[in-house]
């Protein structure tokens, strides 16, 4: 993968504060920025119906996928 260079103006505050979070994390700036500019939605992709999109964030965020995943077959007997 080929990597461009960007040059950005954010207050020094700002800056500050990111440094201090991506020395106590272990990463880099520029690491921290493009694993957030990655996660952002990719708008050419056809959007998730209505039905779906409600259902999005349902689960706690700390919910293990194959325990949930266990607990319906257990339940439902799949």
């Amino acid at each position: 993968m080929s990597t461009n260079k960007l040059t950005l103006s954010i207050d020094a505050v700002t800056v500050d504060k990111a440094k201090r979070y991506v020395a106590a994390h272990g990463t880099s700036l520029s690491r921290l920025l493009t694993q957030y500019l990655a996660s952002l939605p990719d708008e050419s992709k056809q959007p998730l119906p209505p039905r779906v999109r409600r259902l999005s964030g349902v689960l706690p965020p700390q919910t293990s996928v194959d325990e949930y995943k266990a607990h319906l077959q257990g339940k439902y007997g799949l």
